[in-house]
């Protein structure tokens, strides 16, 4: 007889708790507060089954949280939660809308005629989570362009826009661009009094060169001015002469002894 008793108490058991796993998934099941989250680019991804799923605190404890194919670069991802074997899907989206922040290093700066600016190298600061590009921006042809020259002096209003590889576009900066034309000369180099042996091969551009701050290697512009006759023994001089396209000119002078 008690062992009758203990076997329907057994039998009333089991049968309680398949009710309640049966009233668990059909009266009482999770809900999911909407179909896809949205968090900003930087930001942390919960992992908390409470902020994807309603229900009560019993219920959430037996919830299981799947963000593995979950990435924290701007896109859509997949996720899901599972409740007793039944899966709910929802979607993952990380958004990039912040505008990068941009400080300017100043708001005039003064180049050369014929000097290129690179838009970057008038910026002190940029505060953005992902990389940036920073550009000159044509309010008539709405283009976009990283560097500026200028073929006359005077002084240019420019505006500075820095923007991110999401598209978020920095407020537009304004800066003064003075523009003077260049008195820089060039420079000579390698140019050193020589001595040589009587009846020697001479070249006098050997091992020199021409540089100009603006055009750069102007070597084939240098002028020779003077002789040398290797065959007599005596002292030498010439002078050497390079101008740049705005007629900044470079000279130097090298003695040359030619010796028995």
């Amino acid at each position: 007889m008690q062992n009758k008793i203990i076997t329907s108490i057994l039998i009333a058991f089991i049968l309680i708790d398949i009710l309640l796993v049966y009233l668990a998934l059909t009266i009482t099941p999770i809900e999911l507060k909407r179909d896809c989250f949205v968090f900003e680019y930087g930001e942390e991804i919960s992992n908390k089954v409470e902020d994807y799923v309603n229900g009560n605190e019993s219920i959430l404890k037996s919830v299981k949280l799947d963000l593995k194919n979950v990435s924290t670069e701007v896109g859509k991802y997949k996720a899901s939660v599972s409740y007793f074997n039944e899966v709910y899907p929802f979607e993952i989206e990380v958004v990039d809308t912040a505008k990068p922040k941009v400080k300017l290093k100043k708001v005039e700066f003064h180049i050369q005629v014929g000097e290129i600016i690179k838009a970057k190298d008038l910026i002190e600061k940029i505060e953005d989570l992902s990389e940036t590009t920073v550009y000159f921006y044509d309010e008539e042809t709405k283009e976009l362009v990283k560097t500026k020259s200028y073929i006359e002096e005077g002084s240019y209003i420019e505006r500075i826009i820095v923007e991110d590889i999401h598209g978020n576009q920095s407020s537009s900066l304004r800066v003064k661009i003075s523009v003077y034309k260049n008195r820089v000369k060039p420079k000579l180099y390698g140019i050193e009094d020589a001595v040589i042996q009587i009846g020697t091969a001479f070249d006098p551009l050997e091992g020199i060169k021409a540089i100009d701050d603006l055009q750069g290697d102007i070597t084939h512009q240098i002028q020779v001015v003077g002789e040398i006759d290797t065959m007599v023994a005596g002292e030498y001089t010439l002078l050497y002469t390079v101008s740049d396209k705005e007629g900044n000119i470079a000279t130097a002078s090298r003695e040359v002894l030619v010796e028995e």
